[in-house]
């Protein structure tokens, strides 16, 4: 689909965020047989975390999704045996989300593979406007985290 050319920019970013969302989880959904793309960013999020097993508030925070979105991809990825929960020992009614040697093994079983992708994706981009995306999507995060309290709940 073409975006007309003369519709303000900040309309067409905001469309555009959503198209790559759309096409990124359509092609990750067949680049992984055993999981979703949503459930293979949740094993993203716990990976990058490095051993620290955080409670769902904590990675629905970093996965920047609802409490109940994640609750339900950590549930579907504890039945397939990529994380465990267990209650927090200070707090009960927390749950903690640890990583399982499956998660590990499955990471090692796609790297070559998200590598290529990766590369097939970013390659053709120099590295000075990928520095500028990153900074400003940094950026409308920032904003976004901000603007939350005004919009969510109402």
């Amino acid at each position: 689909m073409n975006l007309p050319p003369d519709r303000d920019n900040k309309y067409v970013i905001f469309a555009l965020i959503f198209m790559l969302s759309n096409q990124l989880q359509t092609i990750g959904d067949s680049f992984f047989a055993e999981i979703s793309t949503k459930q293979w960013f949740v094993l993203v999020i716990l990976g990058i975390m490095d051993g620290y097993s955080p409670t769902l508030n904590e990675l629905s925070s970093a996965v920047g999704s609802s409490h109940q979105n994640v609750k339900q991809l950590v549930l579907k990825l504890e039945q397939k045996g990529y994380v465990e929960l267990s209650k927090d020992a200070e707090d009960g009614r927390r749950l903690r989300i640890t990583p399982t040697r499956k998660s590990e093994e499955f990471s090692k079983a796609y790297d070559k593979k998200s590598s290529a992708f990766m590369s097939k994706l970013f390659d053709h981009f120099e590295e000075t406007d990928l520095a500028a995306t990153k900074k400003v999507m940094l950026s409308m995060r920032d904003r976004l985290e901000g603007m939350e309290k005004d919009y969510v709940g109402e």
